[in-house]
């Protein structure tokens, strides 16, 4: 019966990653490009038809060694995804394709990852059958940095904490939210008195990353820092809090400013949610407290990108307590997802677009439910899967060490 509701997941969830592909695929002329708006009106927007161009991929371009004036604004390990994608593509077309399908393999190995771990397909059908998936598995390189956060969190439930570390260093090296797993290992295993296994688990991530980043860095360094530099530079982004607060404030902060808020709002948050969340659970569920300093940090950041929210996805069906909050986020975010297309639509000039108003609904609308996400999981005692007494018999041996 358990196989068969995995191959029912399995199926819809190629559905949903054929809904998504389809819903770009079918606004792109010949030469990848759009003719009348139709990536705002038709929500058909992806970051890799025009970067192809942008980044010069279509040149032959290699990403942070070449095209200086527009390098690669992404951390190496999703720069070299780019690359490998372009030399299989004849056009952006052709890319978007390759990019896509790699995309769809990364998802499927991360339901896959999730089952093996115990999580039931009553759970993987969040994932399988979330509207987020399906809006934004394709708008840019966010499933491989998922994939590798959800890897590092099932080798740490397995004890196998260099493992983890390798992963969680290499998922920083493609994004850097999967690196929020590697303070609550080695804290929680400085709490168990497993001072090598903080050691390993620490050491192999930063291992990992400088293993990724230390050829480029030394061979391209300013297209290495091209990353970090934008990160620090860039304003408020549309579907953040800051923009709305700038909005309606009739201001602008000064990045600077906005940099010191932003940065101090996340980490007094993060703490509190450490130092709440670990008094009301055993140090081996530390790990569950990803979930919520990760809707923290969504709350809190002057960005959040439209597919910064598919990394919440695993993370809910690992660590949510109840699926209330995760539909209310499932429904939250695909309307943004309506409505923030239309609207930067609108400020070129397109028509018909909503109001700054109704965007704003959307935006506080699903921060509510992030908070929401936050406070639950930060104390409920313990979330109700992966747990020793529900996991296989190879994890269960781990989860009670």
């Amino acid at each position: 019966m358990r196989n068969r509701g995995l191959a029912l997941v399995i199926a819809l969830c190629c559905l949903t990653l054929l809904v998504g592909w389809w819903s770009k695929a079918r606004c792109l002329l010949d030469d990848g490009g759009w003719d009348g708006g139709e990536q705002y009106l038709g929500w058909c927007y992806t970051d890799i038809v025009p970067l192809y161009g942008h980044r010069g991929l279509d040149e032959g371009g290699v990403p942070y060694f070449d095209n200086p004036d527009t390098p690669v604004e992404y951390p190496v390990l999703t720069g070299a995804q780019m690359w490998l994608a372009a030399q299989v593509s004849r056009d952006a077309v052709r890319f978007y394709h390759v990019t896509a399908l790699a995309g769809a393999g990364f998802v499927l190995a991360m339901l896959l990852l999730l089952a093996r771990a115990g999580v039931p397909p009553s759970r993987l059908v969040w994932i399988a059958g979330a509207p987020t998936l399906a809006a934004y598995a394709f708008i840019n390189w966010d499933p491989l940095p998922a994939l590798l956060l959800v890897l590092a969190v099932v080798t740490h439930l397995r004890g196998r904490d260099v493992a983890s570390g390798i992963w969680a260093g290499l998922g920083v090296a493609a994004k850097l939210f999967p690196g929020v797993i590697i303070p609550l290992v080695v804290a929680a295993r400085l709490a168990q008195r497993r001072w090598r296994d903080a050691l390993g688990h620490a050491a192999a991530a930063g291992g990992a990353w400088l293993a990724v980043n230390l050829p480029v860095m030394v061979a391209a360094p300013e297209g290495w820092r091209r990353f970090f530099d934008l990160n620090r530079q860039r304003g408020a982004d549309w579907d953040s809090l800051w923009f709305l607060a700038e909005r309606f404030a009739h201001t602008d902060l000064s990045v600077s400013t906005l940099n010191l808020f932003s940065g101090l709002l996340f980490l007094a948050g993060a703490v509190l949610i450490g130092v709440v969340g670990a008094r009301r659970r055993d140090p081996a569920d530390w790990w569950q407290l990803a979930l919520p300093i990760l809707c923290w940090f969504l709350l809190a950041n002057k960005v959040y990108s439209p597919q910064y929210s598919l990394v919440l996805l695993p993370l809910l069906a690992l660590a949510l307590p109840s699926p209330g909050a995760f539909w209310a986020f499932a429904v939250a975010d695909i309307m943004v997802f309506a409505i923030r297309f239309p609207f930067l639509g609108g400020l070129e000039g397109l028509m018909p677009a909503p109001g700054l108003g109704v965007f704003a609904f959307a935006l506080l609308a699903r921060a509510a439910v992030l908070a929401w996400i936050t406070a639950a999981t930060t104390l409920h005692r313990r979330a109700p899967l992966p747990s020793a007494a529900q996991a296989p018999p190879a994890l269960r041996r781990s989860l009670v060490t």
